[in-house]
C-alpha cells in the first residue's frame, strides 16, 4: 500500500465533516495519508502577495519535511494549499537565486531542501485513481436519492495548472461521482470564484459571486452542490444565509462518496453542514 505524504493545511480540522468523511472514505478503501511532522502553514496566497521570500520559505519549509521523511508527493485537500505549493514549486525549480535564499533560511533551522523537490497532488486526484482502479464490482449504485449533483471546483484547482477545456470545465469530480452511482448536472460554475477569504471583509461583492455559483446550479437542476475546498465549502455553505431562495446544501465530495461507500452519515460529518443534508437511503421494494 503506497503511503502519500500529507499536508492537511490549517483549515481542515475545523472543516464542517472534511477531516471525518476524509478518514472514513480513507480506511474504507485502503488509502494511507501520514502527514508531515512539525508542518506548517504554507502561507496560502496572501503571503506571496505580502512578500513573496516569506511565501516560498514557508511552502520549502514544507517540501523539506516532505523530503526528511521520504516523500516523493505530498497530497492536501485545500485548493488554496495546493495551488500555493505548486506555484513555490515552479518558482524554486526555475530560480536558482530563489531556491538558494530559501536553502539558507532553511539551513538556520537544521533542514536540508533538495532540488528535486516533490510533486503536489490533490486528494481529488488520489481518489480518482483509487475509485478507477476499483473493480466494476465495487462501483455499486448509491444508495441515496442525490439525483442532482451540482460540482464546484472553485477557481485554483484547474487554474493555471490544466491546459484546454479541463482549465474551464474540468470533469475529474464528475466522472467519480458517476462511478459511484452518483448523477451530476452539467453546468457553467464549477470554476466561477466564490471570494474565498474576501467573502468576510468584501461580504456584498462576494454575495453576488455566491449568488451566482448558487442559481447557476439551481436553474440547471442541481438539488445540491459538493465542492473540493475549505473555504468553497464554507462560503457557499454560509453564503446562502439571505440568498432569498431555498438553500441548496453544500457537502465535501467525501462526504457524498462516503454515502455511496455505505458509511454512516454521522461517521462523516455531515451534522456539521450549516445547511442540512437529509442522507436517507431510497426505499426498496
Amino acid at each position: 500500500m503506497t503511503v502519500h505524504g500529507f499536508f492537511p493545511g490549517c483549515a481542515y480540522k475545523s472543516a464542517a465533516g472534511y477531516r471525518e468523511s476524509v478518514e472514513a472514505v480513507n480506511t474504507r478503501l485502503g488509502i494511507r495519508l501520514e502527514a508531515l511532522d512539525d508542518w506548517n502553514c504554507c502561507g496560502a496566497t496572501a503571503a506571496f502577495s505580502l512578500d513573496e521570500s516569506d511565501g516560498l520559505a514557508l511552502c520549502g519549509r514544507i517540501f523539506a519535511l516532505a523530503q526528511k521523511a521520504g516523500f516523493s508527493r505530498i497530497v492536501t485537500v485545500c485548493n488554496a494549499c495546493y495551488t500555493t505549493l505548486l506555484k513555490a514549486k515552479k518558482h524554486l525549480e526555475k530560480d536558482g537565486q530563489k531556491f538558494d535564499a530559501v536553502s539558507r533560511r532553511l539551513a538556520g533551522q537544521g533542514l536540508d531542501i533538495k532540488a528535486a523537490l516533490p510533486d503536489v497532488s490533490h486528494y481529488l486526484d488520489v481518489l480518482s485513481d483509487t475509485v478507477a482502479a476499483m473493480p466494476p464490482a465495487e462501483n455499486h449504485g448509491c444508495g441515496y436519492p442525490f439525483e442532482a449533483v451540482g460540482v464546484y471546483y472553485g477557481c485554483q484547482y484547474s487554474r493555471p495548472w490544466l491546459s484546454g477545456p479541463a482549465a474551464q470545465r474540468p470533469r475529474v469530480l464528475e466522472d467519480v461521482l458517476e462511478r459511484m452511482g452518483i448523477s451530476t448536472v452539467d453546468h457553467s460554475a464549477g470554476t466561477l470564484c466564490c471570494g474565498a477569504s474576501h467573502a468576510v471583509p468584501y461580504a456584498d461583492a462576494c454575495g453576488t459571486m455566491i449568488r451566482r455559483i448558487v442559481q447557476e446550479i439551481r436553474a440547471k437542476g442541481g438539488q445540491l452542490i459538493t465542492t473540493i475546498c475549505p473555504m468553497c465549502q464554507f462560503n457557499l455553505d454560509a453564503g446562502q444565509t439571505h440568498q432569498g431562495q431555498a438553500a441548496l446544501p453544500v457537502t465535501y465530495f467525501t462526504q457524498l462518496i462516503g454515502l455511496a461507500l455505505d458509511i454512516a452519515p454521522g461517521a462523516l460529518g455531515l451534522n456539521k453542514l450549516l445547511i442540512p443534508l437529509a442522507a436517507e437511503k431510497k426505499q426498496t421494494g
